[in-house]
């Protein structure tokens, strides 16, 4: 993809670890945020879904990412401009393409 400013990143959640009574270790598991691409992301809330039992959605930012990603829908992911956060959220649909090698991600 030719214009992608942006840095998709998607939150990685590490469980506690457990001693051998199963107790859980303090100072281990926790959360941080691991890069995925590059992406444009697009401020979007004039697109609507319809979900199978007739709730609407109305997703605030369309991501365009520069490769096929394997991320799925109630993943929480940010769109980074330089140390600035563009938008975040979780995942409402991903769609991968056939040929061009894209993806789009509604959040």
């Amino acid at each position: 993809m030719i214009f992608a400013p942006h840095t998709l990143q998607v939150k990685v959640i590490t469980p506690m670890e457990t001693d051998e009574f199963g107790r859980p270790i303090p100072g281990t598991g926790g959360e941080s945020w691991q890069e995925v691409c590059r992406c444009r992301c697009d401020d979007n809330s004039t697109k609507e879904f319809t979900s199978e039992n007739g709730e609407v959605y109305r997703p605030n930012y369309h991501v365009v990412c520069e490769k096929k990603i394997s991320l799925k829908a109630g993943d929480e992911v940010k769109c980074m401009d330089g140390e600035n956060i563009r938008g975040t959220g979780k995942v409402y649909m991903v769609k991968n393409t056939n040929y061009l090698g894209y993806s789009e991600i509604w959040v």
